[in-house]
């Protein structure tokens, strides 16, 4: 048996690892699918906004695809689209240039100027042209800029309070430092650049390194000074030992404009120093290496600051100029090779161009995928051999207990029709013996037993010491059964079924007396015993109903003797049926309700009793289009565990109520909504109140919440928190139905009511000749106690005189008016 779970359990095992490695196999492919095609961001097919990208140069300019990728991914992601005007300074520089392209751009711009709600400057060029013509081509535009090398022009621009934007780091000492320890040996350095804005700071910050390296040879080579021809006979004359800092460097003196292809070319191609190159690109056409600012990072950076200020009204003042932009760090693997320079050598997120791929790293993204698909494949052939293996041995198995099989069916039988804890018969043995052996014409009884409150054993004691509990109980009533020649099955987790024959019962004969006696001892178990009771339901015959129905008769009954206050024993009869009926109904209508905008609102008016003005109204729920009044519904709702969602429906439609009438423009009084016990459970009620109050902006002061004595008596952290939250929202609370139940006046010294409402049957007991004075005095000692009173049900003026003499604050009754639909009782008027 032991090997058989072990296969069983290994084969298993194995399958389950096969289809898990297969699906991470799947996984890991569909991954790989996605992510090749999700690097970039699609623009969307409509934008919401739209800005201009005015750039310096031209679409070679080595920068430019690099802060092209940078805006789409966040402008395009965040429903930004955007244009973009080239400046091409680099060829076009000179005034008359520039006084043309303005002249160019103003004409464009003034044909889409409503459509642009800000500006992104690429470089130092478009900056100065912005800040030149912001009044008259910008005035007011949110303006971000980027890629500028003049930090004098970048602080300048930050004072403005529509700019803002990053500077360019060109990680020339990053550069410088990694050059020199690679090559401590080489003492003569030199910088290649020209006269343009980033050549110039180039050049400026090389030799600011010169005072901290005192033994090295600074020197320069400025292009826009020398022919094409001359730059070349430079290059090669350069030392050994030098080091090339390859700069910005475009511009030669005869106004000619390289592009880099053409300027690394002559440079990598007429000098065998090493180069290096603080800025992108290069690196695949001889030179060396070095750290260059991520362009890509800062134009996504800039564009995610003109995000926030188009889609989330930021303040661009607020945003502070951006001096440090992440730097990537890139060299030439054969070069370094070249040099003798390890990788290990430079920093660990170092780009290699041109390092061969190792067979790990061409491979890495599909080893993982090949290894599950592997394990995948070996554990489904293990789990197939092991599977035939364990088949083989149950076959063996099932041969062998051919017999055990046979001599274990009766068993299995009886295991069927009787219950495993108690040995009786089931719930389906004991429902198919009488329908199999009793008949119409017959005459006996069925009789329905619950255990009152044995849930609470369960839950004190805990489940194994309620499990011993009830066999105690049903060897006690099997015994019983046995004696009395009757037939005893459990039909749930503490009900029994019982058949008398030949006799009908009810309350008082012996039988059933019998089975009540049986509950008058404790029943136990490990040393805890419990006294119990029990409620009896019986069903006689008839001559007409069947067996089936007098199980379900016999429950009926045995509910309502549950209903009626517990152990006690009930004969089934019509009226219970009825009863059971008219709450299913009921149950139906509320169901229906719920779903189809079934209930309504009725407001009876509270009216000042000095002044007869209407200054409230409380709020009654009705069921509409069917006969059912509050007295039949509530207790059907209670019992079915509604009550929370119709608090809260009745919150909703009160507040909506309110609105309506705001939304008139008619004068409003505050509406009170009857708060039940069983409400307390609703943790988010106020939560919900609060929703409510703020989405349709209805103040506080118009809900009050009427409580009843049976939530004070709990007494609970719940009851004192909710009080707590009500009065943070300066929600007042009244305290209905005072003088009913339990009624203290010991609970308004503590409970936070602002208003009492005293209940009619205190009215109408004392309201009267030589009782007077009882309602007089409660009046008094509420008005003591700082609270106000509402006195209900007032239907004739003689009392609603008396009680006005009494002092009372708010009068409330079929005197003044019944409750009203919402139009009538806000036009409602008492005088």
């Amino acid at each position: 048996m032991k090997k058989r779970g072990f296969l069983r359990i290994a084969r298993g095992v194995f399958f389950l690892i096969g289809i898990v490695c297969f699906m991470i196999t799947l996984i890991m492919l569909a991954y790989q699918l996605y992510e090749k095609d999700s690097y970039r961001i699609d623009k969307p097919h409509q934008a919401d906004h739209k800005v201009l990208f005015l750039c310096s140069y031209d679409p070679m300019y080595f920068t430019y695809k690099y802060q092209i990728e940078g805006l789409e991914d966040e402008l395009y992601s965040n429903g930004i689209e955007f244009d973009v005007v080239y400046m091409d300074t680099k060829k076009f520089r000179s005034e008359d240039d520039l006084k043309e392209f303005y002249h160019f751009f103003r004409q464009r711009y003034e044909k889409n100027s409503k459509g642009f709600e800000g500006i992104l400057l690429g470089d130092d060029d478009a900056l100065i042209f912005a800040i030149d013509h912001q009044e008259d081509l910008f005035d007011g535009l949110p303006m971000v800029f980027f890629g500028v090398n003049d930090l004098g022009l970048a602080h300048k621009a930050e004072t403005n309070p529509y700019i803002t934007g990053f500077y360019e780091n060109n990680f020339l000492d990053q550069t410088f430092m990694t050059a020199i320890k690679l090559f401590p040996d080489h003492k003569n350095l030199v910088s290649i650049h020209d006269d343009s804005a980033a050549g110039k700071s180039d050049i400026n910050q090389f030799y600011a390194l010169k005072n901290e390296y005192s033994e090295y040879s600074f020197d320069d080579i400025d292009t826009s000074l020398l022919t094409k021809r001359e730059l070349i006979e430079t290059l090669r004359v350069l030392p050994s030992d030098t080091l090339l800092f390859y700069m910005t460097c475009y511009n030669d003196c005869q106004g000619n404009v390289h592009s880099l292809y053409d300027s690394t070319s002559v440079i990598v191609n007429n000098t065998d120093v090493p180069i290096f190159r603080n800025y992108a690109e290069g690196r695949d056409s001889g030179v060396l290496g070095g750290t260059y600012m991520d362009f890509y990072t800062q134009a996504r950076d800039a564009a995610h600051i003109m995000s926030d200020v188009i889609n989330k009204k930021s303040d661009i003042s607020k945003y502070d100029l951006s001096l440090y932009t992440p730097g990537i760090t890139e060299f030439n693997y054969p070069l370094m090779k070249k040099y003798g320079i390890s990788t290990k050598q430079l920093p660990s997120d170092t780009v290699f161009y041109g390092k061969p791929v190792t067979f790990y790293e061409l491979y890495k993204n599909m080893l993982p995928v090949v290894f599950f698909m592997a394990v995948s494949l070996v554990s489904f052939i293990i789990s197939a051999f092991l599977a035939l293996k364990n088949e083989k041995r149950q076959v063996r198995i099932l041969r062998s207990s051919k017999e055990q099989l046979l001599n274990s069916q009766n068993k299995l039988v009886y295991q069927a029709n009787h219950d495993e804890l108690l040995d009786l018969l089931n719930r389906r043995s004991i429902v198919e013996y009488l329908s199999n052996n009793l008949k119409n014409e017959q005459i006996y009884s069925v009789l329905m037993i619950d255990i009152d409150g044995f849930k609470d054993i369960n839950e004190n004691y805990g489940h194994q010491i309620g499990d011993k509990i009830l066999v105690d109980i049903s060897d006690t009533l099997k015994r019983y059964a046995e004696k009395n020649n009757m037939i005893l099955g459990r039909y749930g987790g503490d009900e029994f079924l019982m058949l008398f024959k030949n006799k009908r019962l009810d309350s008082s004969s012996l039988i059933v007396k019998g089975i009540v006696t049986l509950f008058n001892k404790p029943f136990g178990a490990d040393n805890v015993n419990v006294m119990l009771s029990a409620s009896i339901g019986i069903s006689n015959s008839d001559r007409e109903t069947t067996p089936e129905q007098h199980i379900i008769n016999a429950e009926i009954a045995m509910y309502e003797a549950k209903a009626r206050g517990k152990n006690m024993v009930f004969v089934y009869a019509e009226d219970m049926k009825n009863k059971l009926i008219i709450e299913s109904t009921i149950k139906a209508a509320f169901l229906e309700a719920f779903d189809s905008d079934g209930f309504y609102l009725m407001y009876q008016p509270k009216v000042s009793a000095s002044t007869k003005e209407v200054i409230g109204y409380e709020a009654l729920i009705r069921l509409r289009d069917y006969p059912y009044g509050p007295g039949a519904f509530i207790p059907v709702i209670e019992k079915s565990g509604w009550t929370i969602k119709l608090g809260r429906l009745i919150t909703r439609l009160v507040v909506e109520q309110i609105y309506k009438w705001k939304s008139q423009g008619i004068e409003i009084h505050p509406v009170s909504i009857n708060f039940s016990s069983r409400q307390i459970h609703d943790l988010g009620y106020c939560d919900y109140l609060q929703s409510l109050l703020y989405q349709y902006k209805v103040d506080p002061k118009y809900v009050q919440i009427e409580i009843t004595e049976t939530l004070l008596l709990e007494e609970s952290s719940r009851t004192t928190e909710l009080f707590d939250k009500f009065r943070r929202m300066n929600i007042k609370l009244l305290l209905d139905d005072f003088g009913t139940g339990y009624s203290s006046l010991a609970y308004l010294t503590y409970v936070p009511v602002d208003d009492v409402k005293l209940d009619k049957s205190l009215v109408d007991t004392y309201l009267c000749a030589g009782k007077e004075a009882f309602i007089k005095d409660v009046i008094q000692l509420v008005h003591d106690m700082g609270k106000t009173i509402t006195i209900e049900g007032v239907e004739h003026e003689w009392q609603y005189l008396k009680l006005a003499e009494f002092k009372a604050d708010t009068i409330q009754g079929y005197y003044f008016s019944k409750p009203l639909k919402p139009d009538e009782a806000i036009r409602y008027r008492a005088i």
